[in-house]
């Protein structure tokens, strides 16, 4: 069953496992009980980015990896070496 986020009004986020069927007919709060509509979540893939200057440390730890990176010899885009 998936599960998806939910928005209370007094308690703030949660998450609830519902039937793809019913998933945006409000859920009952787990803390107080009110009803609680659906709330809109941003896809996981998103969140799970590493950001762009951790990218950029790692590139500088191994700069050796630029040479890895390198087309073929007849590539006109590279530098020869």
């Amino acid at each position: 069953m998936p599960t998806y986020d939910y928005a209370c009004t007094r308690c703030g986020p949660f998450t609830a496992r519902r039937p793809l069927a019913v998933f945006d007919q409000p859920v009952p709060c787990p803390a107080c009980g009110a009803d609680a509509a659906r709330a809109l979540s941003v896809p996981a893939s998103l969140g799970a980015r590493r950001p762009q200057t951790e990218l950029g440390q790692a590139a500088e730890r191994d700069g050796a990896g630029y040479q890895r990176l390198r087309h073929g010899g007849a590539c006109a885009c590279c530098p020869r070496a």
